[in-house]
């Protein structure tokens, strides 16, 4: 409601003028909206914990396997009676390996949910890609896979997180793993390879599979897409969102003669680009 007064020549109140108008509809309307601004809001919380709740399933998926293998290993060793020092030590460097994996999974998560920074380094990719091989061993030999390594002795270093960079190449290698379980073992082959290119560190790993869709490979980096029949489609995703926080670039292709090769690019540490490059 609104009104107002109008007075006359001598300043007297001499009409009033009022103006009534429902608006009940208007009313409803936005209290409808924003009912459904409240749920949507809700179905994007429920969405982002439903891909959290994935990506924490895939990322642990891994080393806690390996903890249970190295653990019923070293039980059936004990049980036969063979009391090896030497094994039995390697099996628990790996298992305590696995199990510091895991929880810096977890420690990324609580800082990614807490807006905190994760720390970046320098490193070495070629090291990064030494050490993960040694995690994935037992998985190599278990699979009867053959992995050999094609190293550039000058790629530069980049300044990354440690563990996100482990997170790709894990991922990476144990896809084409997967991806080459069906051939015979003497074909069961993968080779990951690094170059460097002006300014940028380059990780290649190609697989002697059956190679990704001819259509749309990207598809392979979209969200619980996956050509694994029990896959959760999480892998190359995460994949794709830590390569990208490190300004970085990461493609999939069919390779020449079969299978598939990923790859991804990271910009050279500031003070490893050469002067006049960029740096």
């Amino acid at each position: 409601m609104r009104g107002r007064c109008l007075q006359d020549d001598e300043g007297k109140l001499s009409e009033v003028l009022g103006v009534s108008i429902d608006i009940s509809a208007q009313k409803q309307a936005d209290r409808e909206l924003q009912n459904q601004r409240e749920q949507l809001a809700h179905l994007s919380r429920v969405a982002l914990l439903g891909e959290m709740t994935a990506s924490v399933a895939h990322e642990l998926n891994q080393p806690l396997t390996a903890i249970s293998s190295n653990a019923a290993a070293a039980r059936r060793f004990l049980e036969r009676g063979i009391i090896d020092p030497n094994f039995l030590r390697e099996v628990f460097r790996d298992m305590a390996a696995d199990s510091q994996r895991a929880g810096e999974v977890i420690h990324g998560i609580r800082r990614m949910v807490r807006k905190e920074e994760s720390v970046r380094e320098i490193l070495n990719l070629n090291t990064i890609v030494a050490d993960t091989l040694r995690l994935v061993g037992a998985d190599i030999l278990m699979r009867d896979s053959a992995v050999t390594t094609e190293i550039d002795r000058s790629l530069p270093p980049v300044e990354a997180v440690l563990v996100q960079m482990q997170q790709v190449l894990l991922n990476l290698i144990m896809n084409a793993l997967d991806a080459v379980a069906s051939l015979p073992p003497p074909q069961r082959r993968i080779v990951i390879s690094t170059r460097s290119i002006e300014g940028l560190a380059e990780v290649n790993v190609r697989d002697a599979g059956h190679g990704l869709p001819k259509d749309h490979p990207e598809k392979v980096f979209d969200r619980f897409f996956s050509t694994k029949g029990a896959g959760m489609g999480m892998g190359l995703t995460i994949v794709r969102s830590i390569i990208e926080s490190h300004s970085g670039t990461i493609g999939a292709e069919n390779a020449p003669g079969g299978g598939a090769r990923f790859f991804f690019r990271i910009p050279a540490a500031p003070r490893a680009r050469p002067e006049g490059r960029g740096a």
